[in-house]
């Protein structure tokens, strides 16, 4: 699909669901205080659960505590997700059934739009200094990339900054320099970014660009990003998935994640854990599969 096509969906998305245009290829929306509130209660909820301490309400003393369990990491995998497993379902359901809440209000002008769902987001902890393990895995969202490389070409990220340190520690975007010079090769499979990055080439950094808390960030997967930390950058809470827009296939390893509507959880659908914090983090099935394939059951109700 040509870059036009990009653009004209991406302006489509923006008129139809009455979001704020940044450019061609980014959008945001604000969520409402009250939806906002609740996400924010869940996500925090969630993350304690996993990362094994109390959840107070209060951003900057929760922030205090993750950091002091950086070292417990038996839920949490190198690249920072937040492993949903069966003792803290509960709070996991009340987070998906916050982002579902959200992803609804924001589509509620013209739902038809979205094809697909991914019923599977990242809780993402994204600490102030990386994760030993994570430096130097071909898969590190550290390294400029673009989710087309895993996920299929034509899907959308939808990034939300929650708590932390979000103006140090950020999504750092890239952009075309030259739109004449655009290929769908940009945007094939990869087992690793280093297989891709003969693209950086073709890219530079758009320093106008940094995801805003409060709303869903929404950028094409034609917009190359990375994960930057400024120095003495404090941590990082956000949540990010992918969106469908129009008629398109996914990768065939993350087709599972994916529904035909936006569920409502805790009354026509909820997520079953299948996994223990006494089990090991559940091994991804292949490279281009999630964390949670095979580990999680969807029961409708």
């Amino acid at each position: 699909m040509d870059l036009e096509y990009r653009k004209n969906r991406m302006s489509e998305l923006a008129d139809r669901w009455a979001c704020e245009k940044v450019n061609d290829l980014y959008s945001i929306w604000k969520i409402p205080d009250d939806l906002w509130f609740q996400f924010r209660l869940s996500v925090g909820l969630f993350i304690a659960k996993a990362a094994g301490f109390e959840y107070t309400g209060d951003e900057d003393e929760m922030m205090r505590r993750l950091d002091s369990q950086r070292g417990n990491r038996a839920n949490i995998t190198p690249n920072g997700g937040v492993v949903p497993k069966k003792e803290y379902q509960l709070e996991y359901n009340m987070v998906l059934r916050s982002w579902c809440d959200i992803c609804r209000e924001m589509t509620s002008p013209n739902p038809d739009m979205l094809q697909t769902f991914r019923i599977t987001p990242n809780i993402r902890i994204k600490f102030g200094t990386e994760l030993e393990e994570n430096v130097g895995r071909p898969l590190d969202t550290a390294l400029p990339h673009s989710d087309a490389w895993v996920e299929g070409p034509l899907g959308m990220n939808c990034h939300v900054p929650i708590f932390g340190d979000v103006e140090n520690n950020y999504l750092y975007f890239y952009k075309l320099r030259d739109e004449s010079k655009f290929t769908d090769d940009f945007f094939s499979t990869a087992a690793t970014y280093g297989e891709m990055k003969w693209v950086l080439e073709f890219y530079e950094p758009d320093l106008d660009l940094k995801p805003l808390k409060g709303h869903v960030n929404l950028s094409d997967y034609a917009l190359v990003h990375k994960t930057f930390r400024n120095a003495a950058c404090g941590t990082r809470v956000s949540i990010d998935t992918s969106l469908v827009l129009g008629d398109h296939e996914v990768h065939p390893d993350r087709g599972e994640e994916y529904v035909e509507y936006i569920p409502k959880i805790g009354e026509d659908m909820l997520v079953r854990c299948n996994v223990s914090v006494n089990d090991d983090i559940h091994e991804k099935q292949s490279t281009f599969s999630h964390y949670t394939t095979g580990a999680l059951e969807r029961i409708k109700i």
